[in-house]
C-alpha cells in the first residue's frame, strides 16, 4: 500500500483540536467517493491522549489533573484504549483510508501495516518487533516493541462508514516526562503500569533522531504530495473539539 498524500496539518497551541481534526478528516474520507488516502504526521506539544475506557473510570477527572500537574494537556481521543502520552520529541502518525470492508477489515489492517512500522524503526538500527510487554501502558497485541522489553508504539484504528484510520505514536527520545506523567495518571486511574515498560528510540539507539525517523515513515508509505487542510475541514474540527475535550 503506497499512500502519496501526505498532511501536516497540527495545532501546536491546542493538542485537544489535533484530536478533532483526526476526527473530522476521517469522517470527510469516510462520505467523500472521490477521497483517496493520505499519511498525516506532526510532532505535538505535550498530550495525555485518554481512550475512551478511561473517560467513563471516576477516577478519570483525577487523572486528568495529575496529567495537567505535568505540564500535559489532557483529551480524549477517537481510537484506542488507555492512556498514552506523548510530547514534541514524539512523531504521531495517522493513516486514513477509503474503505469498504469495516470492522471485518481490521485485523488483516493491523496484520498488514505493523509490520511495515516495525520494518522502518528496523533499518534506524532499532531492535523493534511485535507484540505486548507485561505492564505496558495501554496495552494491546499489537504494540510495537523494543527487543522485547520495552514499549515503543500502540497501534490503533479507529472505523467509521466507508472509512478506517490506522494511528501510531513514536517517542523518539526523552522519555523521562513520559514515565513520570503516565506513572501518576495511570496510578489515579488505578491501573496497572510499570514504568520501566516505556521507552524512546534513543533508548535502544542513541542515534536516532526525530528527523531520521520522519523521513524513514515518508519514505516507507511513499508519501510526498503535501496538501493543505480547506477551511471547511478546519470548521468541522473546530465543531468536533468539545467531543474531545478531557
Amino acid at each position: 500500500m503506497t499512500i502519496e498524500q501526505l498532511l501536516t496539518t497540527h495545532f501546536p497551541d491546542d493538542p485537544v483540536m489535533d484530536a478533532a481534526f483526526a476526527s473530522a478528516l476521517l469522517r470527510r474520507t469516510g462520505r467523500d467517493p472521490n477521497a483517496s488516502a493520505l499519511v498525516r504526521i506532526y510532532s505535538p506539544t505535550r498530550t495525555l491522549s485518554f481512550g475512551r475506557l478511561d473517560a467513563v473510570r471516576p477516577q478519570f477527572p483525577a487523572a486528568a489533573e495529575a496529567a495537567r500537574h505535568h505540564g500535559f494537556t489532557p483529551l480524549v481521543r477517537g481510537a484506542g484504549g488507555r492512556a498514552a502520552a506523548y510530547h514534541e520529541q514524539t512523531l504521531v502518525v495517522e493513516i486514513f483510508s477509503p474503505d469498504t470492508e469495516g470492522i471485518v477489515g481490521a485485523r488483516p489492517r493491523f496484520q498488514r501495516l505493523t509490520p511495515r512500522v516495525v520494518a522502518v524503526l528496523r533499518t534506524l538500527g532499532v531492535d523493534a518487533r511485535i507484540g505486548p510487554v507485561p505492564g505496558e501502558y495501554c496495552p494491546g497485541d499489537w504494540t510495537v516493541n523494543g527487543a522485547g522489553r520495552v514499549k515503543l508504539a500502540g497501534t490503533a484504528q479507529r472505523i467509521v462508514a466507508g472509512a478506517w484510520l490506522f494511528g501510531f505514536e513514536l517517542v523518539v527520545s526523552d522519555s523521562d516526562p513520559v514515565r513520570a506523567v503516565l506513572a501518576d495518571v495511570n496510578a489515579a486511574l488505578e491501573l496497572e503500569f510499570d514504568p520501566a515498560t516505556a521507552a524512546s528510540l534513543t533508548d535502544l539507539n542513541p542515534a536516532v533522531t526525530l528527523d531520521q525517523v520522519r523521513d524513514a515513515i515518508l519514505a516507507e508509505f511513499g508519501a510526498v504530495h503535501e496538501l493543505t487542510a480547506d477551511p471547511d475541514l478546519l470548521e468541522e474540527a473546530a465543531n468536533l473539539r468539545d467531543a474531545h475535550v478531557a
